[in-house]
């Protein structure tokens, strides 16, 4: 099991397609492996992600069928979740899966960089501004769980500058789901470690997040319109409009706007069966009114994740979220490897806190689901 989570982290981090391929065999065989009774109890995330699969899958086959591929790889690619449970790892291994994504981090470094110099847009191997927002948010969590976990100086000194590095990545990726994401993520961290961690290891974490925060708002507000707007209205100089909340939400509100219309012409004509399981995947491209923005609703993930999944794909998030934070918040540190443990539990939340105005589905999403199922199986060994 350690080789493969290994494996599959590898291949995520080099190419999506060569990742979809593995998680292609891997959902089949965990299919397998429940059919034959050799994976169980699966997972307190399971049934919710069914119900989110369920309508996603029916709705893109009935409305959506030429985006069909995507509606599999949003739906089933999902169940290998219950697959990080098939046997309990050690805190050795969650010792060296931090290692590994800390030295991934660093190795990246040049890459980003150079395409950012090139093409003018930071990229890991595969993406574009989202991946490295994402991929650095996980890459500081990890430097900061080896800040907490290490005793000696040296490296605890070493590591905080990997975490502050890292989360300068995310911010310079400008991609405001991955800052909030992982904001928030760190706060509700902060809170598990209250009783474990010195309050001056924690003021000094705050601190430099505050600094960091604070020096970056201040560039992007030189450099990016959204954020100059904002300005605009904190400071009073801008009257609170269409225009302004547009400019703010790159058009978020206009799209919101569009969704609401489609929502009200289902009640309106009584479209039970999609608003039951949805339109499907992409549906904007054919809805009236069209989204804005292409295939998407995206504003805020209730309306978005409502109109393509329908009532029940917006339950079994709903359910997620509800699922996953009351184990959460409920995790406690016992003692000090437990700490190398936080990485993999927070993965999930920063994209759940990140996709509150974009959407549930990231092309790493099954990855991180893998990995939260791993933690809750060490769990289970208490």
């Amino acid at each position: 099991m350690q080789k493969l989570i290994f494996l599959t982290t590898l291949f995520m981090l080099l190419s999506i397609s060569l990742f979809e391929g593995l998680i292609i065999v891997l959902t089949l065989y965990t299919f397998y492996s429940i059919a034959r009774g050799r994976l169980k109890p699966y997972g307190r995330l399971f049934f919710p992600l069914l119900l989110y699969a369920i309508p996603t899958l029916l709705s893109t086959i009935l409305y959506t069928p030429s985006h069909l591929g995507k509606g599999i790889e949003r739906s089933l690619f999902l169940l290998v979740y219950p697959l990080g449970g098939k046997e309990r790892l050690d805190y050795e291994f969650f010792k060296r899966f931090n290692l590994f994504l800390i030295m991934a981090g660093v190795l990246l470094i040049p890459v980003v960089i150079y395409k950012f110099l090139k093409t003018g847009e930071p990229a890991p191997l595969w993406g574009g501004w989202f991946e490295v927002g994402l991929l650095y948010s996980f890459f500081s969590l990890s430097a900061l769980a080896m800040f907490l976990y290490t005793r000696k100086v040296y490296y605890s000194l070493l590591y905080l500058l990997l975490f502050l590095l890292f989360v300068g990545f995310v911010f310079f990726s400008m991609r405001r789901s991955a800052m909030f994401g992982l904001v928030i993520t760190l706060i509700f961290l902060l809170y598990l470690l209250r009783g474990f961690v010195s309050k001056k290891v924690l003021a000094l974490v705050l601190l430099s997040l505050t600094f960091a925060g604070s020096l970056t708002f201040g560039i992007l507000v030189e450099k990016d319109p959204r954020f100059a707007t904002a300005w605009e209205l904190i400071t009073g100089r801008r009257t609170l409009d269409d225009q302004a909340l547009n400019a703010i939400s790159s058009l978020r509100w206009e799209i919101f706007k569009k969704g609401l219309e489609v929502l009200q012409k289902d009640i309106k004509e009584g479209n039970y069966l999609e608003l039951l399981i949805g339109h499907g995947i992409n549906s904007g491209y054919y809805l009236e009114p069209k989204s804005p923005v292409g295939g998407t609703y995206e504003s805020v993930f209730l309306l978005s994740e409502l109109i393509e999944k329908g009532v029940l794909g917006l339950a079994g998030i709903l359910w997620l979220w509800f699922a996953y934070y009351s184990f959460f918040f409920r995790f406690k540190i016992r003692q000090r490897e437990d700490l190398l443990l936080l990485p993999s539990l927070s993965f999930l939340s920063v994209l759940l806190i990140g996709s509150i105005f974009t959407g549930f589905w990231d092309a790493m999403l099954p990855w991180i689901l893998l990995m939260f199922r791993v933690v809750e199986k060490h769990g289970e060994g208490h």
